[in-house]
């Protein structure tokens, strides 16, 4: 998987989170209800709220850790510990979605372009 989106463009905390929120609402459609809290809800309203947050007892992105390596990745590509792969049972997130959230998590998940 590469860590460059196809359109060669920054990518930025509101890109990200409209990503996140478009397949929760997807998966709320199609579930027909809403997620468990904790669980396989994937809403987080600041990128600081992303960053610290905690997946199936890990924390989604480790300082440090590639963006494809983060938890927060993982359960999106294939599932983490024992999870299944997420959002629950689909529908799931395309390639190039899943590049712009590691190419974000890579180039250090800057909110918004340079002031």
């Amino acid at each position: 998987m590469s860590t460059v989106p196809a359109n060669n463009q920054p990518v930025y905390w509101p890109r990200v989170k409209e990503i996140l929120d478009r397949i929760m609402a997807r998966w709320v459609e199609r579930a027909k209800r809403k997620p468990y809290a904790g669980i396989h809800e994937y809403y987080w309203a600041t990128a600081q709220d992303l960053q610290k947050s905690v997946l199936s007892g890990h924390r989604a992105i480790e300082p440090g850790v590639p963006g494809k390596d983060t938890n927060l990745v993982r359960s999106l590509t294939r599932g983490v510990r024992g999870t299944g792969r997420m959002p629950l049972r689909g529908p799931f997130l395309s390639p190039e979605e899943l590049n712009e959230i590691i190419t974000w998590i890579d180039t250090g998940m800057p909110e918004g372009p340079p002031g």
